[in-house]
Parts: C-alpha cells; sequence; structure tokens
C-alpha cells in the first residue's frame, strides 16, 4: 500500500513539473500511462490532468475529466477541490457555448467553495454566464444578483463614511484588470488620454497582471496610476480611499478578474460602472450605471439596481490601438455568391442564433457563411461545433471554420455581410467589422447589454440594419444580400462614416461624460 501511494505521488510531480515547463503533450502522455498501468486515479491526478486538458485546448476531454472527476469523488469530503472542478467545468462549457450548464456549474462551485472571497468570484463567473443564455429572464437574473448580495453581505465589510473632502479638480478613478490589449481598452482610451486637465484629475487603478503596450498607453496618458493587481479588495480601497476619489469608475462589472468587491467599502462618495460589462452589477453600493437613449430607454430602469446614467448618443467611444489594413473589394463581386460571416465569441453563438443563420442560407441561393473563433482551431473544439451544427441541419458544404490569426482583421474582407448575436451581442467585433467596410445585421434586443449592436448602428444612422425580432433579422440579411450595390457604397463609405461620427468622436464623447460626471459630483457635495 505504501508502495503504491509513494508511486502515485512521484508520478504526479513529474506530471506537474512537466505542466509547469509547458510540456503538455508529455505531462498527458504520462498521466494518461501511469492511469493505464495502475488504475490509480485521484481526485487530484484527475484535476492535474483537466488543467492539462485545458491548457492543450482538448475542451471536450476536459469536460468528460472533469465530469468523470465530479462523479467519482461526489462524497470525497474535499470541498475546495470539488469546487475547483465544478468552476473549470463552468468555464470550458461556456467556451463550448452551453451556457446554461454553465451556470449551473458556477452555482455548484459557490456551494462547495469554503472561501468566503472566492465564493464571490464564482458567483460572478455564473452571472457573466447568463447574459449568453437565450431567453434568459429577468427573474433569474435577480436571483443571481440576490445571492452575490448574500454572499457580499457574508463577509461583513465595513464602508468608510461619506467624506467631507473638496478638491481644485474633479479626480475620477477608473479600476480595471482589462487596460491591456484587450476588447474594453478599444473604448476607454478617451478616459485616459482626452480629458479636460484643467478640471479633471484621472488616476488609474490597474488590476493588470502582464502589461503590455496598450497599458503603457493609457497609463502615460493619466495623471496617476496605481498597479493594484496584488493587492487585496481591502488594500486596494484603502488605496482609493488615501487618494480622495470623488468619482470611481468600475469597468469591469461581474467579468473576469474583477474586483466589485472594493466598492463595498464605498472608497469614493460617487460609485458608477459600465464599458467594461453589459448588464447590472446588482450591487446597491453602485449608484450609476453608464448607458445611452439607445441601450437604455426608460422602461429597462428596472432591470437595474443602479440608476441608469444615459450619455445623449453612445456609451461607447471605439479608439482602436490596432493598425487596420485597407479595406478591400467586396468579395462577392469575385466570387459570385455572397458571404456573411461570425467573428463573435462562440459563447455568444446559442443554437437560436445558428438557426436563424441556418434560414439565411436557405433564402440566399448559393451563399456561404465564415465563422472565426479560438475555439475553431482546435480538433476537438471544431470537431464538437461541426457535430453541433450538423444535429441542427446546418447546410455544412457552405460554411468555414476558422481559428484565430494575427491577421484577423484582414479576413474581415473575405465576408460581405456579418451576422450578430443575440441577446449577447458583439461590441468590439462589431466596431471592427463596421470598421473594415463590412455592414453588421443586429437585433435591437429587449435589454441594455442585448442592444450594443442597435447603439453602434444607430449611432450611425443605419437603423434600418437593426431588427426587431427574429423574423425581421432574416429578412433584412436576406434583402441587404441581393443589393451588391448598396453593399458596395457601404463598402468605400462605413469607415468614413464611422471617424465622422460619435461612435469615434473622442472629444465629443469626453464632453458627455465629463457633463455628467460635473453633476455627479455636484449632488454629491
Amino acid at each position: 500500500m505504501e508502495n503504491g501511494r509513494q508511486r502515485l505521488i512521484e508520478a504526479y510531480r513529474n506530471v506537474f513539473r512537466l505542466w509547469q515547463q509547458r510540456r503538455l503533450i508529455e505531462a498527458e502522455k504520462l498521466l494518461d500511462e501511469f492511469w493505464q498501468q495502475s488504475g490509480m486515479k485521484s481526485l487530484r491526478g484527475m484535476l492535474l490532468m483537466a488543467y492539462i486538458l485545458r491548457d492543450r485546448q482538448k475542451y471536450v476531454s476536459e469536460v468528460k475529466v472533469l465530469e468523470e472527476l465530479l462523479e467519482r469523488f461526489a462524497d470525497s469530503g474535499e470541498a475546495k477541490l470539488l469546487a475547483d472542478a465544478w468552476s473549470m467545468l463552468g468555464s470550458v462549457l461556456r467556451r463550448l457555448g452551453e451556457s446554461e450548464l454553465s451556470v449551473e456549474a458556477f452555482k455548484k462551485s459557490v456551494e462547495l467553495e469554503p472561501d468566503k472571497e472566492q465564493k464571490l468570484v464564482e458567483c460572478s463567473n455564473a452571472l457573466f454566464s447568463a447574459n449568453a443564455i437565450d431567453g434568459v429572464t429577468a427573474e433569474y437574473m435577480q436571483s443571481l444578483y440576490a445571492l452575490y448580495r448574500r454572499l457580499l453581505a457574508d463577509l461583513a465589510i465595513e464602508p468608510y463614511p461619506v467624506p467631507d473632502w473638496q478638491h481644485e479638480k474633479i479626480r475620477v478613478g477608473y479600476l480595471s484588470a482589462d487596460l491591456r490589449d484587450h476588447a474594453v481598452a478599444q473604448f476607454v482610451r478617451p478616459l485616459f488620454c482626452q480629458y479636460d486637465r484643467e478640471r479633471f484629475r484621472v488616476y488609474g487603478y490597474s488590476l493588470v497582471r502582464r502589461p503590455d503596450d496598450v497599458t503603457a498607453a493609457l497609463q502615460q496618458g493619466c495623471d496617476t496610476w496605481r498597479d493594484v493587481s496584488d493587492g487585496s479588495w481591502a488594500e486596494i480601497a484603502r488605496q482609493i480611499r488615501a487618494d480622495e476619489i470623488d468619482i470611481l469608475v468600475d469597468l469591469a462589472g461581474h467579468s473576469a478578474e474583477n474586483a466589485l468587491p472594493v466598492f463595498a467599502y464605498r472608497p469614493a462618495p460617487v460609485q458608477i460602472s459600465g464599458i467594461g460589462y453589459f448588464n447590472s452589477t446588482g450591487m446597491q453600493e453602485m449608484q450609476g450605471f453608464l448607458s445611452d437613449r439607445y441601450c437604455s430607454p426608460e422602461e429597462y430602469s428596472s432591470y437595474f439596481t443602479e440608476k441608469l446614467l444615459r450619455l445623449p448618443q453612445s456609451h461607447f467611444c471605439y479608439q482602436p490601438f490596432s493598425k487596420f489594413p485597407a479595406v478591400g473589394q467586396l468579395p462577392c463581386l469575385a466570387k459570385g455568391y455572397v458571404t456573411f460571416g461570425c467573428f463573435n465569441n462562440f459563447a455568444k453563438v446559442n443554437d437560436g442564433m445558428l438557426l436563424l443563420w441556418k434560414e439565411i442560407l436557405q433564402r440566399v441561393p448559393d451563399s456561404h457563411l465564415l465563422l472565426k473563433h479560438s475555439l475553431l482551431g482546435t480538433e476537438e473544439g471544431l470537431s464538437y461545433t461541426r457535430q453541433r451544427f450538423e444535429r441542427l441541419g446546418m447546410p455544412m458544404e457552405r460554411i468555414e471554420f476558422r481559428g484565430l490569426s494575427k491577421d484577423y482583421l484582414e479576413q474581415y474582407n473575405d465576408m460581405d455581410i456579418a451576422l450578430d448575436t443575440s441577446p449577447y451581442p458583439g461590441g468590439l467585433t462589431t466596431c471592427e467589422a463596421l470598421y473594415m467596410g463590412v455592414p453588421v445585421v443586429t437585433l435591437k434586443g429587449n435589454r441594455h447589454g442585448a442592444r450594443f449592436g442597435y447603439s453602434f448602428l444607430a449611432n450611425l444612422g443605419l437603423q434600418e440594419l437593426v431588427a426587431e425580432a427574429a423574423e425581421g433579422y432574416v429578412d433584412i440579411a436576406v434583402k441587404i444580400a441581393g443589393d451588391w450595390e448598396l453593399l458596395a457604397l457601404l463598402r468605400a463609405n462605413l469607415r468614413r462614416m464611422m471617424q465622422e461620427l460619435p461612435l469615434m468622436d473622442g472629444d465629443a464623447y469626453m464632453r458627455a461624460m465629463e457633463s455628467l460626471y460635473g453633476r455627479l459630483y455636484e449632488e454629491s457635495v
């Protein structure tokens, strides 16, 4: 018995070392061979295999290992390890587009997780996944918000008292882990680099663990930069309080590596969220949420615990760091058929969207569909996706799958029309498509986060590409697919339109933001 245990420990040490050295194929092979020879599978060993498979992007195999682990060791009493396994399962299911199952996995992780702070992280994960569920209800979301608030209350955070400081300039702080080469950074550049330095002093609170050139550009743009990536929530709140911030802005919501619990300390008299997230935080400590008149008409206020702060145009300002290639010729002119496309995160592609795309392909003869995402560049991810498409009766001979690549912006030149997703639409990918001259067909959506595409297109004066319902979405796609003259006109002019209209006007955007900040500040003093 002791000899077998020693062999087990030694085998796992060797596998762990290979995994740390990123020798993933060797690590997987060694662990698999040990299991076959000894039949000795342990909870820790199976969890290690799941990590290896995740890093190898063998997502279907990862799901199988995690499901076997959770069934085999359900009664082991190892709450922390089981919570980790449920969390991993939630993440990989989200990646595969199984959003509802992802939420349930994260909720199981919350139940088992012994650490109170990590429980909040897992609840944030559940909330994030819930946004992609087709037909998700307000009641479903409210139940998750209530869970988050209960978990937050368990931390028994003592908030700071309301301050009485006053400054010559209004101090605005931005807190985020996405101040790097990330989609969110493409929409926050004016906040750090184009503000009125006579009226405002800007602080960046960075949770970025691997800074890059984008991080450096944002850091150079603002007055004060704090790297708080290693700080606890209490320590971050203490630093913000010491800086006497007047308005603290969360740019993450419930997305990965957020620090929402910092706001429970109330380090600033005014606390708002937005831009980096697409739904309410559910936090009573968050007073406002950035939006605009397109994303959040008045009747949507009840969906938010925060007061909706509506900008007159877009609450986004697209200022890309990427260097864009030239807009190419309309592909259908050379190919003789229309190519639809979608480069959105595949977690956003639910079966309801696939059925709409199927109908579009059926109604537009010889048309093709181009899909691009990192999942499609892996053997298992592609196989899983193809099986899913075949199950729904998609015309596979007219669909092209592509994985992630550095020249992905250039590949917008291979599509004539972009098809947006719903209820979780594209953000950065929509702007990139439009900037590359590709019109985007979107659904209007029935809540803030589902209406990003509508807001982008309305700000460009292209409401005719926005559908009120699924039937209209298909009709619009079919109609413009038959108007090659219109497609050519949009191809030639969309980039200029974006540059000249509010969506990319940093100065006008900052005037609107600073007017809002001024009102919020006056109301707080």
